[in-house]
């Protein structure tokens, strides 16, 4: 008997000691809210599995995916773009939440390599948005046109020198590494909230912005750093959101530009927004995030159009004085359902995409 209870209070404490073992944990549990396809491995930070609706709330995740044509585009020389009046998208008023990919579709790789860019004449206002953490692929995406990166977070990537780095506080969630990162003297500008509109994204009300606006950004005002304003998405309620956290912060809340996001199909609904923003804030305006991107249930852009709207877009931001610096969407291995004629990385090689070389080469 006395041998049996021996036997039994060994076996106990086994599976005491196995209980108390190794258990794997994700680095931050809300890692599906970063705008990252891939980890920074030296910092454990999360990917995240989302994309922001272009003009409609839209959480559900459709891929589109528009075939590439099998001959090259003949792409028109970019042309001066007169300020388009006034209206207000439809698009905007879409809220169907099954947005639907065109007919025609083929694999997420389909990138065109057969465009040879023109001559480079930009000004040195091209940013790049950079989510593969330190991966020397990022030197292929430095030209005399590229001077700007963010990386969603308040991590530089490695490999980013002779690059101005902007950290942002992406939302709630990287509160303690922006605080530890972000002093006196470790950039110029600070980005603010990531599509604080969305509830794929940041997802903050008005007051919960002013209250981390107040502790965590305004006081970096005094040390030096440019503020740029929280991104919200395109859609209708976003320049509410920002128009209702100046207002309510009487004051408190300053920023010195407002960056702006933008997916949908047509270039010129593209510039009326930019203009509408920079008539309603009086600022300098960052587009942070844009692409030729249906999330309205209508069909994608064609490959022709995806190269005119970058040249139309591109030759309007290089020539207005009021936007010191613009982020196509995507350098990324992983587009998040957006149109994979947008791609400017090449997701095996990590090279620059035909439209990725037009891009970091300027107009």
């Amino acid at each position: 008997m006395a041998q049996f209870l021996n036997l039994l209070a060994i076996s106990s404490l086994a599976i005491l000691a196995c209980s108390f073992g190794a258990t794997p944990v994700t680095a931050l549990a809300t890692d599906h809210h970063r705008i990252r396809d891939v980890l920074f491995p030296a910092h454990g930070h999360g990917a995240v599995t989302k994309k922001k609706r272009g003009s409609a709330h839209n959480d559900k995740r459709c891929k589109p995916r528009p075939k590439s044509s099998a001959q090259p585009k003949t792409v028109s020389t970019p042309k001066t773009v007169s300020t388009p009046k006034d209206s207000s998208s439809s698009k905007d008023k879409s809220k169907d939440n099954t947005p639907k990919p065109s007919s025609s579709s083929s694999s997420a790789t389909a990138v065109s390599t057969t465009y040879t860019p023109p001559a480079s004449s930009g000004s040195g206002k091209v940013g790049i948005a950079w989510s593969i953490g330190d991966d020397k692929s990022l030197d292929s995406y430095k030209t005399d046109k590229v001077k700007y990166i963010y990386s969603w977070s308040p991590w530089k990537p490695g490999y980013s020198d002779g690059l101005e780095f902007i950290p942002m506080l992406w939302g709630r969630d990287q509160i303690g590494d922006f605080t530890k990162l972000v002093k006196k003297g470790y950039a110029k500008r600070v980005f603010g909230f990531n599509e604080p509109n969305e509830k794929g994204q940041s997802w903050l009300s008005v007051s919960d912005g002013i209250q981390l606006w107040k502790e965590y950004l305004q006081p970096l005002k005094y040390q030096g750093y440019e503020l740029i304003s929280p991104a919200t998405s395109s859609d209708p309620d976003g320049m509410t959101w920002v128009k209702n956290f100046v207002d309510q912060c009487g004051g408190g809340c300053t920023f010195d530009g407002v960056a702006v996001h933008w997916y949908d199909v047509k270039v010129a609904d593209f510039i009326t927004y930019l203009n509408n923003w920079h008539n309603a804030f009086g600022k300098p305006i960052y587009p942070t995030e844009f692409a030729c991107q249906n999330y309205n249930k209508g069909p994608q852009c064609s490959e022709s159009e995806v190269w005119n709207f970058m040249e139309t877009a591109v030759h309007f931001m290089e020539n207005t004085d009021w936007i010191p610096m613009y982020f196509a969407f995507g350098i990324l291995q992983d587009m998040k359902g957006v149109n994979a004629l947008d791609q400017l990385m090449n997701p095996q090689s990590k090279q620059p995409t035909a439209l990725g070389k037009y891009y970091i080469n300027g107009q």
